[in-house]
């Protein structure tokens, strides 16, 4: 029995001879852990063996049990394997990555300081474009947008590209948005909103042609959003504007109309001369009061001077009584001075109301406006796309040691859950 599982385990050393060849060519850490897969697979492929002789032995006719575990290691590992790595090593074709980084920012006006340049603007992060523009790289409408410049269905599908790489031309939308999010690759930095884009393509000016589209189209999308937010602005004030600047209009024209019909340019300044005018016969009729009471002591009141002064005084009572009449509208309430500035009062506050209303207006206007510009957006490349100069897909070496590991992993598993069954039955 002891000699059987020293053969078992020369043999399984042999079956593992491409891992260890392999594993010369693997990192430190990747050769350690296919080591400890061998020493794993040798000790599973005894138990297998085992479980499938019962004993161990060879039967009465001289032939063993056929070899289940090499055979199923070999079908399952061993050939997958090569064939993986015949297809990097020989068929797959080179990709070459394009990379670029920007940012997306908005124009802020910095907070005012004692120095000389405190109106300078200054910029901010705006993470949440970022995701609005990686959002819109990885949709269908920036396909349709490129479609226009660049036939990327010959970019990705063309006749020197390998079988499983390429895209076929015949492909659905969905199927080309899903091989699209494969070749282009696009990640946020949380804290800073730096935004990296990798594009793969099979030439390198493919794949720098590419990146270029995709920041062009991505700096047109930024653009529409900002001047779809001005607009919006303009729509949105611009009709509060328009509709105070009416009745801005409409109290103007008004209170036009009633200076014209009244004759009037402002009742205020009429009432203010009419009462200078009324202030001056006042004080005319206190001084022909006071002669004719002077004359009236010395009994002359049938001199001439006496008789003139005492007309004079008649004249002057009758205008005041006139201009009294205009300010109190006693005589003609339709056309006194009193009704036309109460009148002119109302039109005036109207007036006044209104150009309030409108200045109001265009003051918002102003200021939605401002703010508008200051909160438009716009793409920051401080990392051109470059033409790439060595390719870095695919992994012709990391990526079969890769898919050897998961391999054996996946059949070493299975073996032990067989091996396991087996020692059950028993």
């Amino acid at each position: 029995m002891p000699d059987t599982k020293v053969k078992d385990r020369a043999r399984s050393s042999a079956l593992l001879g491409p891992i260890a060849a392999m594993s010369r060519l693997a990192p430190p850490r990747l050769r350690q852990r296919l080591q400890r897969i061998s020493d794993v697979v040798v000790d599973v492929e005894v138990q297998v063996e085992d479980a499938f002789s019962h004993d161990g032995e060879p039967n009465a006719k001289g032939g063993g049990r056929p070899p289940y575990a090499f055979i199923s290691y070999l079908a399952f590992v061993i050939v997958p394997f090569l064939a993986t790595s015949l297809y990097y090593a020989f068929i797959a074709s080179d990709q070459y990555i394009a990379e670029a980084r920007f940012a997306v920012r908005s124009i802020a006006d910095e907070a005012v300081k004692d120095d000389v340049d405190s109106s300078v603007m200054s910029t901010r992060p705006v993470s949440q474009d970022a995701y609005i523009v990686t959002s819109f790289i990885h949709s269908t409408e920036i396909l349709e947008r490129l479609s226009k410049k660049i036939d990327y269905r010959s970019v990705f599908s063309g006749s020197t590209t390998d079988f499983l790489s390429r895209f076929s031309r015949e492909g659905t939308k969905e199927q080309l948005l899903k091989y699209w999010d494969n070749q282009v690759n696009t990640s946020i930095d949380g804290p800073s909103g730096i935004v990296t884009l990798r594009t793969r393509a099979f030439t390198p000016a493919d794949a720098t042609r590419l990146a270029e589209l995709i920041i062009s189209e991505s700096e047109t999308l930024i653009n529409e959003l900002s001047e779809r937010a001005q607009k919006d602005v303009e729509a949105r004030f611009g009709k509060e504007v328009e509709r105070t600047s009416e009745l801005y209009r409409a109290a103007l024209l008004a209170l036009n109309k009633f200076q014209n019909s009244s004759r009037l340019l402002s009742p205020e300044s009429q009432a203010t001369e009419t009462g200078k005018l009324l202030a001056g016969l006042l004080q005319r009729k206190l001084e022909v009061d006071s002669r004719l009471f002077v004359l009236k002591q010395t009994n002359v009141e049938d001199s001439p001077a006496y008789q003139q002064l005492k007309l004079n005084k008649q004249s002057v009572e009758a205008q005041i009584e006139k201009l009294h009449a205009e300010m109190t509208g006693a005589d003609n309430a339709n056309a006194n001075l009193a009704k036309s500035f109460v009148r002119f009062s109302q039109l005036e506050t109207d007036r006044r109301v209104a150009e309030s209303l409108y200045e109001i207006a265009r003051q918002n206007l102003d200021t939605a406006q401002a703010q508008a510009v200051r909160q438009a957006l716009y793409i920051v490349v401080f990392v051109q796309p470059s033409v790439p100069q060595d390719s870095l897909y695919p992994h012709r070496i990391s990526t079969p040691l890769l898919v050897l590991l998961a391999l054996t992993i996946g059949w070493t598993t299975i073996a032990l859950i067989w091996a396991s069954v087996e020692d059950h039955r028993l």
